[in-house]
């Protein structure tokens, strides 16, 4: 049988006003227990527990529940007031700290309306005069009170939003993670695992060829270590692609690879940059990798120029080539463009494949970075 705990705080509630709300209570039932009354001991019990009752229902209720608490509060606390002492009214903060989580704008109006009463009412009757108290210490506890609900919603709205980016930045990471997954796996598919089969053809065949042709599998066994090295070197090259790789890093890397091509290579750095965070950055880097790479072994190209851009908030990085292009054909077969596009996505940016003003490929890598995150910096 399923054990039903009784709690007597709301959990969000617990830490910021249990010992507070101790305070207020044992401070008014002191000041009424030792006041004469003609109410008596059993009024004042009465009364006390009337108050007990109405608070702890508004720390659980809401709305116009929570509404209708406030506003017997407030009738209770003007009782109070003019049974014992018109300062006790004081103690009517307890009630105007629950009127500012009712939901809607009306019912805190309803709620201000009902405070504004109970100092009028309690006025009239002590005073025969309800305006009596703004000449005297009654009107500050009155203004501090209509205040204290605004001061709530504020900071119940203030932690609303803190727990719905707390929220969104646990579900961001969530998805980076598995995004990060499926591009491990993919990669893991697309290099190591050919590597793996070839071993295990190769292996198989040298099996084969052992007692027929040893020097066929003496040579095949080479090609074995050959291309487990091959896969040792890949397995290092995945790694290092899940930690921080910065753009100044790789747009060396890239100048060197193309130079080894043949390639001319060109950077226009832009006279502002963001201060990129280590995730953004390495991801927009492994985009500039693979564009890089697409460059030396497609495009054919003689000249590539890498252009960054940062302008209404927009990080970019273009890469164009003055190849032979790239159909249609060639942008759905792979070369690593979904793996730019699930990348940029990843960041809330976008990565465009176009034609280049150069007359071969473009490349455009855009991320979303705060306006405030600029730096004069350049990448090189």
């Amino acid at each position: 049988m399923r054990k039903i705990r009784f709690r007597l705080y709301p959990e969000n509630q617990l830490r910021r006003y249990l010992i507070l709300d101790i305070i207020l209570c044992v401070f008014l039932f002191y000041q009424t227990l030792t006041t004469d009354s003609s109410l008596g001991l059993f009024g004042t019990f009465l009364l006390l527990a009337l108050f007990l009752v109405l608070f702890y229902m508004g720390l659980w209720f809401r709305g116009w529940r929570l509404l209708t608490v406030v506003v017997a509060g407030c009738g209770l606390m003007a009782v109070f007031a003019v049974c014992y002492k018109p300062w006790l009214l004081l103690f009517a903060v307890a009630f105007a700290d629950f009127l500012g989580r009712v939901r809607s704008r009306e019912q805190l109006a309803a709620g201000l309306a009902a405070f504004a009463a109970m100092y009028l009412v309690t006025s009239y009757v002590v005073y025969q005069d309800a305006f009596h108290f703004f000449q005297t210490p009654l009107l500050p506890f009155m203004i501090i009170q209509l205040a204290i609900p605004f001061a709530v919603r504020i900071m119940e709205r203030s932690e609303s939003l803190k727990s719905e980016l707390a929220a969104a930045n646990e579900r961001i990471a969530l998805y980076a993670q598995e995004e990060e997954r499926h591009r491990l796996a993919r990669d893991l598919h697309d290099t190591l695992g050919q590597t793996l089969i070839m071993i295990k053809m190769k292996s198989e065949l040298a099996m084969r060829m052992t007692e027929k042709n040893p020097d066929r599998a003496r040579q095949e066994m080479q090609e074995v270590v050959r291309a487990s090295r091959a896969a040792l070197k890949q397995v290092r090259d995945l790694v290092t692609d899940m930690r921080y790789v910065s753009l100044r890093q790789e747009l060396e890397h890239g100048r060197i690879l193309l130079d080894s091509a043949g390639i001319g290579f060109e950077f226009h750095g832009a006279e502002r940059r963001p201060n990129l965070s280590k995730v953004t950055e390495t991801m927009l880097a492994l985009a500039l990798r693979e564009s890089l790479t697409n460059v030396a072994k497609h495009s054919g190209a003689g000249r590539c120029a890498v252009t960054e851009e940062f302008d209404d908030g927009w990080y970019r990085l273009r890469i164009e080539d003055d190849g032979a292009g790239m159909t249609e054909e060639q942008k759905t077969a792979g070369h690593g463009l979904s793996a730019m596009e699930e990348r940029m996505r990843l960041l809330r940016g976008e990565a465009r494949v176009g034609r280049s003003a150069l007359g071969g490929v473009m490349v455009t890598l855009a991320v979303p970075v705060p306006a405030q995150s600029v730096s004069g910096e350049d990448v090189t």
